[in-house]
């Protein structure tokens, strides 16, 4: 399976200027896979250092001189390290913090050598050490699950993948074609993006061995649980862990997570998932301008999950209870459409840049409102509305855009897309703008076809 992330690797490694590169993303995403198989496709040898199983090299990297280092691993692996036929991967980093120390001094004294550091736990360990990254002496790559597009390249639905990333908003897309990409979307639902599920999926065409994986996963995050024990309660972070599916598309509210504790407990259970990168916390922004986190609310968010599969493996639904009861998959359908747009606009924006994404939303009586995402589009906002079906009201989006002033927004649904002027009847002067249709499938696609108008 083929990531977009490896064509990020062959950029940097053939950049001349290439600084030692940190992937971060959470466990079971892919991280050492991705490396490995670059190097395989690339004919590039790989000396790989893990640092959770070979706790005996962590005083090795405590010394500032590079060369030693690379002396003492080719003993140790029996080869001759060659600059520029090698990869140094330096796997789970956050285990040692003078790995972390040293990418600074393999990127002053051996450029020549390209070194690749990943970590899943690395907030831990910059905390628990108070370490502060090498700054302006690293790249980052940003992982996250398998997206739409690369499922159906795992799938070998080629054909459809190279309409959807060729599709134009001038063109009509055929029904046909359009209900085949909602039969691999609602897949895709049931699966989620975890590498190993869709593997193992692929292999066995069986939704119920790939389901047994997802809960596997669900089982290795919470063994990761003795990691944060020292910083907070081990109960209360599994109580908490076990309720974070009720936070996709809802506002937060700590008293739903831990009825009894303060604030602050649960703020700190919340912050230790998002260094796992279990969850990320969509913000409230004001979006009056640009940047949107210069008006964040950190009072007020909502949760995406990882994972779509993950998402429901969490809320106790298995892929046979959803198979057999569609009623049960119908009913999470619209936070399951939230979830799925949302993990897509987090790493959609950029391999190398921090997966951010916002809100906006207004509380007062009898008139709230909400957008479900905003971002950045060039140098405007751009707010989304995710619909689970066909059909839905835009009451939210219209006070928004005349609130706002903004002559352009995307909406996300089941129907087939649309360009269209349309009319906000919310104010005494009526107030148009243009609205973009998308169907929940060409997600991946949303930059470049918003872009081209």
């Amino acid at each position: 399976m083929r990531r977009k992330e490896e064509t990020y690797l062959v950029n940097w490694y053939q950049n001349p200027n290439r600084k030692p590169l940190l992937i971060r993303g959470a466990r079971q995403v892919g991280k050492s896979t991705l490396v490995r198989l670059f190097c395989q496709r690339n004919d590039l040898a790989l000396v790989e250092v893990n640092f959770e199983q070979t706790y005996a090299l962590k005083q090795l990297f405590s010394t500032n001189d590079p060369k030693e280092i690379i002396k003492t691993l080719e003993v140790l692996h029996n080869t001759r390290i060659e600059p520029t036929k090698t990869v140094l991967f330096l796997d789970e980093i956050q285990a040692n913090p003078e790995a972390i120390r040293s990418l600074r001094y393999f990127f002053e004294q051996m450029p020549e050598l390209a070194v690749i550091a990943a970590g899943s736990l690395l907030e831990f360990g910059l905390e628990q050490y108070e370490l502060s990254m090498p700054v302006g002496r690293i790249e980052y790559l940003f992982m996250g699950p398998m997206t739409y597009e690369e499922f159906l390249a795992a799938m070998g639905a080629d054909t459809l993948l190279a309409y959807l990333e060729g599709y134009g908003l001038q063109e009509a897309i055929p029904q046909a074609i359009h209900e085949r990409a909602l039969e691999y979307l609602r897949t895709y639902f049931l699966l989620g993006g975890m590498p190993e599920v869709i593997k193992v999926y692929r292999q066995s065409g069986s939704l119920l061995e790939a389901d047994k994986v997802k809960f596997s996963i669900l089982n290795t995050y919470r063994d990761d649980f003795a990691k944060y024990t020292g910083r907070t309660d081990l109960a209360k972070l599994q109580e908490v862990y076990d309720k974070l599916g009720i936070t996709v598309g809802r506002k937060i509210r700590y008293v739903d997570l831990l009825d009894q504790d303060r604030s602050t407990t649960v703020s700190r259970i919340l912050t230790l998932f998002e260094y796992a990168r279990i969850i990320y916390r969509v913000y409230h922004s004001s979006a009056n301008n640009l940047p949107l986190r210069a008006e964040i609310n950190r009072k007020r968010s909502k949760g995406v999950l990882l994972d779509i599969g993950l998402f429901l493996a969490l809320q106790g639904l298995s892929i046979a209870d959803l198979s057999r009861e569609q009623e049960l998959f119908f009913a999470n359908q619209g936070q399951l459409a939230e979830q799925f747009i949302g993990q897509h606009l987090l790493y959609g924006q950029g391999e190398y840049t921090k997966p951010e994404l916002y809100h906006w939303s207004r509380e007062k009586p009898q008139s709230n409102a909400e957008v479900d995402y905003l971002i950045q589009l060039g140098q405007t906002i751009l707010p989304i509305e995710v619909k689970a079906g066909k059909t839905g009201t835009l009451k939210s989006l219209h006070r928004f855009m005349e609130l706002k002033e903004r002559s352009l927004a995307l909406r996300f649904s089941t129907n087939t897309p649309l360009v269209e002027s349309v009319t906000s009847s919310l104010a005494e002067s009526s107030y148009r703008y243009t609205l973009v249709t998308l169907p929940l499938y060409l997600v991946g696609q949303t930059r470049r076809l918003m872009q081209s108008l």
